[in-house]
């Protein structure tokens, strides 16, 4: 089923709900007679059907809906390398001709970040759901880099989109260093 049609299949199941709760809501109940709790008493067996039938395939499409939707949300989780001792923003440019395409190591984007911050490369921003990581990474190995808690050192995490000479560019930022001093590099940024 084509995703796009999906609103206009809610909005046409909106109006006929509605359309009916006020056939029903309106009707006159028979003197002495009790009225269905779903259909109106003489309502034909083949409505019935018909009704059963149409909202089964409208749950069945939205649950394949859902399932495909919550599939496109999820995009490879990235894996930071950030100089060990590095304070600052860093910044990943995506989409930039000419820069190499991040590697991918163990199913995740490796982001290795130079020391001036600023990493570009020509592969494409992914969009969704993942769990990322941080490392401050040295000739000596990688160590994970707190992104919360008490002892967080990663801040003020955005995805955006910027023009410039060289066109659009899509890039995510985030700030290394302490609350403080994230506080303090924020405000200088305003």
């Amino acid at each position: 089923m084509n995703p796009v049609i999906l609103p206009y299949l809610a909005t046409a199941l909106l109006v006929l709900v509605t359309v009916y709760s006020a056939i029903v809501s309106f009707r006159q109940k028979p003197d002495g007679g009790a009225s269905g709790w779903i259909f109106p008493n003489g309502t034909r067996r083949s409505s019935r059907i018909v009704v059963g039938i149409a909202s089964l395939a409208l749950v069945i499409g939205l649950a394949a809906w859902l399932s495909v939707s919550a599939r496109n949300t999820t995009r490879r989780s990235s894996r930071f390398l950030i100089p060990d001792g590095y304070t600052g923003w860093v910044r990943v440019e995506f989409e930039v001709a000419g820069a190499p395409p991040l590697p991918v190591e163990a199913g995740q984007n490796v982001l290795a970040i130079p020391p001036s911050g600023l990493l570009r490369t020509s592969s494409s921003e992914q969009n969704g759901w993942a769990k990322d990581s941080y490392h401050f990474s040295s000739s000596a190995g990688a160590r994970p880099i707190p992104d919360s808690g008490p002892q967080a050192l990663i801040w003020g995490k955005i995805n955006g989109e910027a023009s410039g000479s060289s066109g659009k560019r899509k890039y995510e930022e985030f700030f290394v260093g302490t609350n403080q001093q994230f506080k303090e590099q924020a405000a200088g940024r305003q």
